[in-house]
């Protein structure tokens, strides 16, 4: 087995382990990079570095699940979870998604960034008439655009914030004020 097979193969077993990496094995990710490089070994360096991309992004994930907001007075959550997206699928970026119940209700809220597919998503809620023909609503959540959806039982409310993160909620349309206070209540600063 070739030195890069190894490589990509540790890289991908690590990836899909959600566990935050250490500075050193970042920094060490990088300098075996650097090594490969000036060796010309190409393969071998964008593997280090993809190896070490990924182990930042792992880290990121787990800072932005303190974004998630408490649940309100009478409502239980289950414990926020963060993924890594594979480069090639959705061309890298973070997804973290948190789920908000009661007795009656459920709340489905996730985060995504450093996504190149969010571009697409701004665009549209730059242009109000696109949000008018696909049936949305504009409101505001912490003074930013946001797109809000009613189908039959069911709502959707989704933003970008300032930082570039898209935030989606899905729940009953009964606990919109619900859905509301949570979207409120996201702390930005850490996305």
């Amino acid at each position: 087995m070739s030195m890069l097979q190894k490589t990509t193969i540790a890289t991908l077993l690590l990836a899909s382990l959600n566990l935050a990496a250490s500075d050193s094995e970042i920094n060490d990710a990088i300098d075996a990079a650097t090594k490969h490089y000036k060796a010309g070994e190409l393969s071998q360096a964008i593997a280090q570095l993809d190896y070490a991309s990924t182990l930042i992004r792992q880290e990121k994930g787990e800072q932005v699940k303190q974004a998630f907001p408490p649940p309100p007075a009478g409502w239980q959550a289950e414990d926020a979870n963060s993924e890594v997206a594979a480069a090639a699928m959705f061309g890298g970026g973070i997804s973290a998604s948190r789920t908000y119940y009661n007795d009656e209700h459920r709340i489905e809220m996730q985060l995504m960034m450093d996504s190149p597919m969010l571009q697409a998503f701004s665009m549209m809620l730059s242009n109000p008439s696109m949000i008018a023909m696909s049936g949305g609503k504009l409101t505001k959540i912490q003074g930013i655009q946001a797109v809000q959806k009613l189908d039959g039982d069911s709502m959707e409310l989704q933003f970008v914030t300032p930082g570039g993160a898209m935030v989606s909620l899905e729940g009953d349309s009964a606990a919109q004020s619900t859905m509301l206070k949570l979207a409120n209540a996201i702390d930005l600063k850490k996305l």
